[in-house]
């Protein structure tokens, strides 16, 4: 009875998670890459992609964590392709008492930029203006 009872549990909760993932229906496709800045890979960070609805790109956009000048979309949550607004902060990597990534190593780093419409990789330098 309690083997029939365990079964039967772990089949309801598949099926839960299951039916409570949700797909957009979206061709997403996997990007990684690297950061750098002033030549050294940027400790620790976030890269945000925001796709250009003005060139085409309906979204969604995706948010990423950089850890060691390295970046990579979760399973699930790529980037679609076309044109894409590219938004870099980086940190030292040395917590303190304001932030757990540390000091800001520079501005807020921005350009647009145009990805492929299939897992790709695609690095980025943010050089001392």
């Amino acid at each position: 009875m309690k083997t029939t009872a365990y079964a039967t549990g772990v089949v309801v909760c598949c099926l839960l998670v299951l039916g409570c993932t949700k797909s957009d229906g979206l061709e997403r496709h996997k990007l990684s890459g690297t950061v750098t800045y002033d030549g050294q890979p940027v400790p620790q960070g976030e890269i945000q992609f925001t796709p250009n609805s003005r060139e085409g790109n309906p979204g969604p956009g995706t948010f990423i964590k950089i850890e060691n000048g390295h970046y990579e979309t979760p399973s699930g949550k790529g980037v679609l392709g076309g044109a894409y607004g590219v938004r870099i902060v980086g940190y030292d990597g040395k917590a303190n008492t304001e932030s757990d990534m540390g000091v800001s190593l520079f501005n807020p780093y921005s350009e647009r930029i145009d990805l492929p419409k299939e897992d790709s990789t695609r690095d980025f330098q943010v050089s001392k203006r």
